[in-house]
Order: structure tokens, then C-alpha cells, then sequence
């Protein structure tokens, strides 16, 4: 026992790659959250900074209208005809003449391929996806094709014989 009390004293002493293992890390955290943070910041003080009578904008809460006079921390916009509505600067999300960052189309990334993203991938998603409405959209109809299904649908069916409705019991 009193050979492993010099390890044990040497080991909590702690290296200096121990605290730096920790800190790099959490520092790195910080950094990713902060940065894209401020981008956004000044990106929304740059477009309330620019904002002029007749520019169309959509407001954080999803209205879209005109700008038809600016105060100091207001603007009025024109949703329509004759309507107009006083709203805050802040409120005001983005400009109708830019185009939408969130209908941008999806980057494959580093790691988009790997995890199943990237243009490629979604267009292949979109070529194996099936339509079920689309045989009653052509005419084909479902009345002569026989459904051996139970439950609601099948109680539906035209044919009832050998289905319960739902909530029965059979006796």
C-alpha cells in the first residue's frame, strides 16, 4: 500500500494536456455558438438599417406586407388594401426581394453523403416515392377490386360480410 502512494500523489497532480483536453473543447463549443450568433445579429441590424418606403417585408410572425411609412422604432406596413398595421423594427424578419435562406436547397456537406443527405440523395428519394391517390386521380376505380381487410376501411368497403365495424363485437 505504501508503494501506491507516490503514483496516486503523482497521478492527481494532473498534467497540463489533461486541462488543455478539457478546455480546447469547451472552448470550441462556445466558439460555434457564438459566432453564427453575431453573423445573424448584424445581418438583421444591416436589413432594419435599409429598410425604405415601398420595400416589401415579412415580419417574424409570418406577415408579409408593404412598407408605407417609418418611425423611429416603428414601421407601418400594408398587409392590404387599406389596411395597415404599426409594427416594431426587431419584428421585421427579412426582405421579400432576398431570397429565402430556409427554401435553399440542401448542401451535401462534409458528411452529407455519408449520412444520407445532399441533393443527390433527396432526388432519389423523390423518384422512389409513390403516390397512392394517383390510380383514383387516372379513373381507375376501387369498386371492382374485393378487399379482405378488417377493421373501419374494410367495414366501408361495399362488403360487410365476415367485417366488424369498429366498436362491435361479434356474437
Amino acid at each position: 500500500m505504501n508503494a501506491l502512494t507516490p503514483l496516486l500523489a503523482a497521478e492527481s497532480q494532473g498534467s497540463p494536456l489533461g486541462i488543455l483536453i478539457l478546455i480546447v473543447p469547451f472552448g470550441l463549443l462556445i466558439w460555434l455558438m457564438v459566432v453564427p450568433q453575431r453573423k445573424q445579429k448584424a445581418r438583421q441590424q444591416q436589413l432594419i438599417s435599409s429598410l425604405s418606403v415601398g420595400d416589401e417585408v415579412m415580419t417574424t410572425g409570418g406577415i408579409v406586407g408593404q412598407i408605407t411609412h417609418i418611425e423611429d422604432g416603428l414601421v407601418h406596413l400594408e398587409i392590404d388594401h387599406d389596411v395597415v398595421i404599426r409594427v416594431a423594427k426587431g419584428s421585421v424578419g427579412r426582405s421579400m426581394a432576398e431570397p429565402d435562406p430556409d427554401a435553399a436547397p440542401a448542401k451535401g456537406g462534409l458528411l452529407g453523403g455519408l449520412f444520407g443527405g445532399g441533393a443527390a440523395a433527396s432526388r432519389e428519394r423523390d423518384a422512389d416515392t409513390v403516390d397512392v391517390r394517383s390510380s383514383t386521380a387516372k379513373g381507375v376505380s376501387s369498386k371492382g377490386a374485393s378487399s379482405k381487410g378488417t377493421g373501419v376501411g374494410a367495414a366501408r368497403s361495399g362488403s360487410t360480410k365476415g367485417t366488424a365495424k369498429a366498436g362491435s363485437r361479434k356474437k
